[in-house]
């Protein structure tokens, strides 16, 4: 699934659709739940997500899925969900509701074209990690809490965890026409370098590589810590990025999003790394190809987003919200010596 066609984009990336409103939101948390709710929209690019209230002060997170998602793909994430809880119950997920016929997600026709799947789950209560004073402890505590996940889904297999996904590192390649669309030309030629250099490097590897289905989006947005103790994880949410991929990738993917700022930006994804480690050890040959995997997802972020903000000019502020930090964080990476990179992990993981 190594592709670098000019076609070669998801369909949810692609696919234009109208929000609902929040009163939409709250009939269909009485018809299909039973449940009398407020409705509050919350952000977002291509779903329509709502925060459910009731009176008595249950809350709940309401998603109508963007219809250039495949309903079986969005049947692999509530399956997920279910398949956490039942491995272990103690890890801090959403928890999915059935619906008043004992579904666990269903479709609504909005038209032609217009098929939409609809979840809804508990909501997490905490602070976005985003949000918050991070620490070398969140970010060790973050990572065991991936590799935590990771057991959970270990034995998780479902139909549809082979889809085509844009954001899966193993078709970095893909990314290819997307960069070629930025204008300005020496930027687009320092990613290019990159992907090149991922081609070269790790996608000669991935048949070797041990994989399984992944959280895949572990971002600062993805991650709730307690607003009291911020360096404790209360949930992960968000499973909509999940693809069958490289468990290294899965890592890489969440230590790209704890870059800092600083001049020395690995520092912070180090901690995250050996957070993970702790739980979940790395084998060197994954190790091997962190530094480089790491910097492609950067790659990808840049990319995606701005191929993404051309098609939808109205939500473009919106969508490369992120991207100048991501270009930033970029340069800083790409101008670390692979041997000092290296030499920063086998410290961190104690190899």
């Amino acid at each position: 699934m190594l592709q670098a066609k000019s076609d070669s984009v998801m369909p949810a990336l692609a696919a234009k659709s109208t929000l609902l409103t929040s009163d939409e939101a709250a009939e269909i948390a009485q018809q299909h739940y039973g449940l009398m709710v407020l409705a509050q929209r919350l952000s977002g690019e291509k779903d329509s997500n709502f925060r459910l209230s009731t009176q008595n002060g249950d809350e709940y997170l309401l998603k109508i899925v963007n219809p250039g998602e495949d309903p079986a793909v969005t049947n692999m994430h509530t399956m997920a969900l279910r398949h956490v809880e039942a491995r272990d119950p103690g890890m801090p997920v959403q928890r999915v509701v059935p619906d008043r016929h004992g579904r666990l997600d269903f479709e609504i026709d909005y038209g032609p074209g217009d098929r939409r799947t609809v979840r809804l789950v508990s909501f997490t209560k905490g602070e976005l990690q985003r949000k918050t004073v991070q620490t070398p402890q969140q970010r060790r505590n973050i990572g065991g809490s991936l590799a935590r996940l990771q057991e959970a889904l270990e034995d998780f297999r479902h139909p549809a965890e082979d889809h085509f996904s844009t954001w899966d590192l193993k078709n970095t390649l893909s990314l290819k026409p997307m960069i070629g669309e930025i204008k300005d030309a020496s930027r687009a030629a320092e990613l290019l370098d990159w992907v090149d250099r991922f081609g070269s490097e790790v996608v000669p590897k991935i048949p070797g590589l041990r994989s399984q289905v992944v959280h895949n989006d572990l971002n600062s947005d993805n991650v709730v810590v307690d607003p009291y103790e911020t360096d404790r994880v209360v949930g992960i949410i968000d499973f909509g990025d999940m693809v069958r991929t490289p468990v290294i990738f899965d890592a890489a993917v969440a230590a790209a999003y704890q870059l800092t700022d600083a001049n020395d930006p690995m520092a912070a994804a180090c901690d995250f790394l050996a957070g993970f480690h702790s739980r979940r050890a790395l084998l060197a040959e994954e190790v091997e190809l962190l530094f480089t995997t790491i910097v492609a997802r950067t790659v990808m972020r840049i990319a995606i987003t701005e191929w993404r903000a051309v098609r939808f000019p109205e939500n473009r502020t919106y969508i490369l919200r992120n991207t100048p930090q991501a270009w930033l964080q970029f340069h800083r990476l790409a101008g670390i010596p692979h041997s000092r990179a290296a030499d920063m992990l086998a410290r961190a993981l104690s190899l």
